[in-house]
């Protein structure tokens, strides 16, 4: 009877560490920095550039470029957007990219505030079953988005896994602080 309460005790003790562990990985949405950053210095952490857009009708955006960097995931596309400041960023720059990520942003040309870039910021999703209503249907590419410093960045994946996309490029950039 004894080693059945210890044996419970444990096994209570391993599922309570288990989920400490994994309530440490958050990432936040909006980060500030000092830094005003650049497509240098995006390039200088490897990242590539696909496109480079015109910014009219981005308000306050110095500038937009869309391309790809290498994480431990693979290579994941990101649409990134500068502005002058983390001010500007967040005050201009997120209701965009809220307009535009997860589940429920807006793909269409006709729908979205900025113009540019829509065809990127789309994907097919291919589920393999025809059974399924989600088969083919045409979603946003970019599950979420994130703030760091002066840069929108707009990341490559479902909800939870383009938010940490984002932060594998945020942990790039702050090794340039």
């Amino acid at each position: 009877m004894n080693q059945i309460l210890i044996i419970s005790l444990i096994f209570l003790i391993l599922i309570g560490a288990c989920g400490e562990k994994s309530q440490n990985k958050s990432y936040e949405v909006i980060t500030p920095s000092d830094r005003i950053f650049t497509f240098e210095d995006l390039e200088s952490v490897g990242f590539k550039k696909s496109k480079e857009y015109n910014v009219d009708g981005l308000e306050g955006a110095k500038g937009a470029l869309y391309g790809f960097w290498a994480t431990d995931k693979g290579q994941k596309e990101y649409e990134l957007r500068f502005y002058p400041s983390h001010a500007i960023a967040v005050s201009s720059g997120e209701p965009l990219a809220q307009e535009v990520t997860g589940k429920n942003g807006k793909i269409k040309k006709s729908e979205v505030t900025w113009k540019e870039g829509v065809t990127e910021r789309r994907q097919i999703t291919d589920s393999g079953n025809t059974e399924d209503s989600n088969w083919n249907k045409v979603i946003s590419k970019h599950g979420n988005y994130s703030i760091y410093g002066n840069i929108v960045m707009l990341c490559e994946g479902p909800e939870i896994i383009s938010l940490e996309v984002c932060w594998k490029l945020i942990s790039a950039l702050k090794g340039l602080e």
